[in-house]
């Protein structure tokens, strides 16, 4: 009877083990259908990206939703931190000296850091913005004051990092927004030579729930916000945006570098 109860305690481990991978790689797959463009029919407060999807892939899509639902409990709101999933941040406040990286916290993309490849050069004093999941590739942002006159000013930052050209020189650059207009409103962000025009270089970071929203304070795109929500070809990167509209706007969080 001992030895009868100790295996069955046994096989159970073994399936929900069995379950909890069935679960993530269902949970993994819906992501990567809300990352492409997908819209859940049941599910709600799921953050979709802007990309177009073929049928035959939406149906499938559709499926690992009916599943990730029946079988794992899944749930939008728990996943991505809707309006009720918890405090909304107090005001960022950058330490003076400090580093940090820009973090994605909601999905599609989330974990993926703020980064520019030199790949994506749009002149020689910008560079196309982009989101990357591998650690050898984030940027060390120095977060300090604008100098510009924000309408507000308590939460208006200009983000700017640095790139060693040679043993003695230096090139900064800052977080800005290009002047051209995607099909669907947005605007891209790029990384520009600094100093620039100081209202291309203007940020409001605006507490939310888990994290911050970084909205343009001035300029071009004034009053859009930050967004990471359509893949780029390479495997693990999106595309960085401005959107007009807040309730799509990407959810960040600042990490101090060491």
């Amino acid at each position: 009877m001992r030895i009868f109860l100790i295996l069955s305690i046994i096989f159970g481990l073994v399936a929900l083990t069995a379950a909890d991978k069935k679960c993530d790689s269902l949970e993994k797959g819906f992501k990567d259908c809300l990352s492409k463009g997908f819209k859940p029919k049941k599910l709600e407060g799921c953050k979709s990206g802007a990309g177009k999807m073929e049928k035959t892939d939406v149906k499938k899509c559709a499926k690992i939703e009916k599943k990730v639902i029946k079988k794992c409990d899944f749930s939008c709101d728990d996943e991505d931190g809707g309006e009720d999933g918890g405090d909304v941040r107090e005001p960022f406040v950058p330490a003076a000296g400090s580093h940090y990286l820009v973090k994605k916290m909601d999905a599609p993309g989330a974990g993926q850091v703020v980064t520019a490849f030199s790949a994506d050069k749009r002149n020689s004093e910008s560079y196309f913005m982009a989101t990357t999941e591998n650690s050898d590739g984030p940027i060390p942002w120095k977060i300090e004051k604008a100098s510009c006159n924000c309408q507000d000013e308590c939460s208006c930052y200009k983000l700017t990092f640095r790139v060693k050209v040679t043993c003695c020189r230096y090139m900064y650059f800052a977080m800005s927004a290009h002047s051209d207009t995607l099909d669907n409103g947005d605007g891209r962000v790029i990384v520009h030579k600094t100093p620039y025009k100081p209202e291309d270089e203007s940020w409001v970071i605006e507490p939310a729930v888990n994290g911050y929203k970084l909205k343009k304070a001035q300029g071009r795109h004034e009053g859009k916000y930050l967004v990471a929500r359509v893949n780029r070809k390479e495997p693990g990167t999106m595309f960085a945006d401005v959107t007009a509209d807040s309730s799509a706007a990407s959810i960040w969080n600042f990490e101090t570098i060491a």
